[in-house]
Order: structure tokens, then C-alpha cells, then sequence
């Protein structure tokens, strides 16, 4: 038990240098990802440490020089995300990054608008049982995010309802 939280302290600092990278910082992006790697092997089946160490990986192909290593990393970092879903498939958290990341790759080369569109009508479905399952901010997010996925994916009409949502909601 004791090892479950260092785990989970050392869980804390590494995504704080996730979300470093995520901002650009590469150096953080390399020490959260060698973090999350040996988290991931302490504990295999702990899904919220797979999701980050997967968004640590497209995050490294974001940062690589050659384009095969680019494109090599960021379906790894996919890989890895959609094993974390399936290891536990109702985690919000996991369901945000995985969404957020497959909207940023381009749609013409990895084809996971349709895996954006997934997780965030996922969590706007959560949020319809549960009214506290979003902040107000993410709800915007998730719709702004969700009528791009539906751009991306070659769906305009759908983009333009969920628009709609977002003007409702009170953008």
C-alpha cells in the first residue's frame, strides 16, 4: 500500500511535467515520459498512468525531427491511450486526454476524429445523467472540441449543431 502512494506522488509530479510539455517544454515532456515508463511497469494495469505515458509518447513524436520517428511515436502514444480506455473505459479524465490528443493529429494520416467524436460525446453523455461530471469551462471545451472533431471528420452539419449547443450553453 505504502508504494501505491509514491506511486502516486511521483503520478503527480510526472503530469505536472506533462502538462509542462504539453506547453512546449521538451525536456518535460522526456523526464514525464521516462516517469510514466517506470510507473507503467510498477503498475500495468493502472489506466490513468497508460493515458499519460500515451500522451507523453505523441508528445515526443510532436517534438522529434524526423518525420517517420514523428509519426512512429504518435501512433505508439495512440496505442498506448486506446489500451488505456479499455482498461477502464468510464474515466473522465482518460476520455479528455485521449479526445484531446486525437483531435490535434492530422485526421488525413492517423483517421481519430471519429475517436474524438467518441470520448466527447462520452462525457457530454455522463454529463446529461450528472450535472457535476463537467465544470461549466469543460462543458465549452468538450462542445468546442466536439463540433471541431465533427469538422475534421468531414461532418460539417454536425460541427454546425453542436455550434448551436455551445451558443445555448452560453458560450
Amino acid at each position: 500500500m505504502a508504494d501505491q502512494s509514491v506511486h502516486m506522488k511521483q503520478f503527480e509530479e510526472a503530469k505536472t511535467l506533462h502538462n509542462k510539455g504539453v506547453d512546449g517544454d521538451k525536456k518535460a515532456v522526456i523526464k514525464a515520459n521516462e516517469m510514466l515508463l517506470k510507473l507503467c511497469e510498477a503498475e500495468p494495469e493502472n489506466a490513468l498512468f497508460e493515458a499519460y505515458f500515451g500522451s507523453t509518447l505523441v508528445l515526443l513524436g510532436r517534438d522529434a525531427v524526423k518525420i517517420l520517428e514523428k509519426a512512429d511515436k504518435a501512433q505508439e502514444g495512440l496505442d498506448v491511450l486506446n489500451r488505456a480506455v479499455s482498461l477502464d473505459p468510464n474515466h473522465k479524465e482518460i476520455r479528455l486526454l485521449r479526445g484531446n490528443i486525437c483531435l490535434r493529429l492530422p485526421e488525413s494520416f492517423f483517421h481519430c476524429s471519429e475517436t474524438a467524436i467518441e470520448d466527447f460525446t462520452f462525457l457530454l453523455d455522463h454529463y446529461k445523467v450528472n450535472s457535476n461530471y463537467l465544470t461549466p469551462k469543460q462543458i465549452q471545451e468538450v462542445l468546442r472540441n466536439l463540433s471541431a472533431a465533427y469538422q475534421n471528420a468531414g461532418k460539417p452539419d454536425e460541427a454546425n449543431l453542436v455550434l448551436q449547443r455551445l451558443d445555448q450553453f452560453g458560450n
